[in-house]
């Protein structure tokens, strides 16, 4: 049999990430490969950290200082010295006949002048197996960003010019991955959205909606800097999300479906306990079979991640997008909207099967 390694952020804190570790090895194995995996920007965590979403604080970002953004002009010597060893290691034990890198948005931005991660791990992992492998490299299911600085431009450059099969998830990935780094990438549905061979979600008949709050500090204002809400503003709008299912006789549950987000979905409930004395649950939830549970007792979803909404669509929720990116409004444009949910697993198994073939 033929031996794959798998390269995503499948080991953090997002559930949505999980989820995306699960489908790809759904999908490779269902193909017939044997499958590891490699945490794609922390390769020395080797396997699932347990994480508590409940109990975290939120940390206010702060302006790094200038000895700080002096460090970080060395970030990528500093990142390879700490992970070339288990990058190495991971590599040589495997004889891997392919390296697949994604899902997820990994061809993105700091949005600071400052390197991404991002750009950084996806040069150094394609520079090693290059080295150390005969594998071919395939970036499978990746989203792409709206800008790069120019080191984030020279290191994507880099990597992607050692990619033997680029594939992307929406067409705004697809047109900006040939505009900047001249690559023609396929098309086809986030990865996420795979259902192994052994499994099929239900639709249930219950009447609940969960609300997912996305963080209001890492992420609406990441997107939003230029014309952003102010916090009150950002609370508010969602208690109206709230307030308009509970209009339409839905139980309300909040969720959330990474640590900050989990930390601002306490936040929000307290606010709306106190502003307008109002008790609102909140789901405990620690990993994606949990999350998974709690979609099979809900009839609706609003959330601002895309794979909170992936999921939900999966178990035959009927969905709604919080627009807070390009990359939400691009899955709402291609994905939501034309409600095809049952048939994006079947196209991306057609896809990959010719990506197979082809190779």
């Amino acid at each position: 049999m033929k031996k794959a390694l798998i390269i995503n952020e499948g080991f953090s804190n997002n559930l949505g990430d999980q989820a995306i570790r699960e489908s790809m090895t759904n999908l490779l194995q269902d193909s017939g490969y044997i499958t590891n995996f490699a945490y794609f920007t922390n390769p020395g965590i080797r396997q699932l950290p347990s994480y508590d979403y409940l109990t975290a604080v939120p940390v206010p970002q702060k302006e790094l200082s200038a000895l700080q953004l002096a460090k970080l002009k060395f970030s990528r010597w500093y990142w390879i010295a700490r992970n070339y060893k288990a990058m190495v290691k991971i590599l040589k034990e495997g004889n891997y006949d392919v390296v697949v890198i994604g899902g997820g948005q990994l061809i993105e931005s700091s949005r600071r002048s400052f390197t991404s991660r991002f750009a950084i791990a996806i040069d150094w992992w394609t520079r090693l197996i290059k080295e150390h492998s005969k594998a071919k490299i395939w970036l499978i299911g990746v989203g792409v960003g709206t800008s790069f600085n120019k080191q984030e431009q020279e290191l994507f450059s880099k990597a992607l010019s050692r990619v033997d099969i680029a594939w992307v998830r929406d067409s705004f990935s697809q047109s900006v991955l040939k505009e900047k780094f001249g690559i023609s990438a396929i098309l086809t549905p986030d990865i996420a959205f795979y259902n192994s061979r052994n499994s099929m979600e239900q639709a249930n008949t219950n009447r609940k909606a969960l609300v997912g709050i996305t963080s209001y500090q890492e992420v609406y204002l990441r997107y939003n800097a230029a014309n952003a809400k102010s916090k009150q503003e950002y609370y508010d709008e969602w208690y109206g999300i709230v307030k308009q299912y509970e209009d339409q006789g839905l139980a309300v549950e909040l969720f959330y479906t990474t640590i900050t987000d989990a930390a601002e979905t306490v936040l929000f409930r307290d606010y709306v306990r106190e502003r307008y004395g109002k008790e609102l649950p909140v789901a405990e939830l620690s990993t994606v079979t949990e999350l998974k549970n709690l979609y099979m007792e809900a009839s609706e979803v609003y959330a601002g991640r895309m794979h909170a909404l992936i999921l939900a669509m999966k178990h035959q929720c009927k969905v709604k997008p919080y627009l807070i990116s390009q990359k939400l409004k691009s899955f709402n444009e291609e994905y939501i909207i034309p409600d095809m949910s049952m048939e994006y697993s079947h196209k991306i198994r057609r896809t990959f099967n010719e990506l197979v073939a082809d190779s």
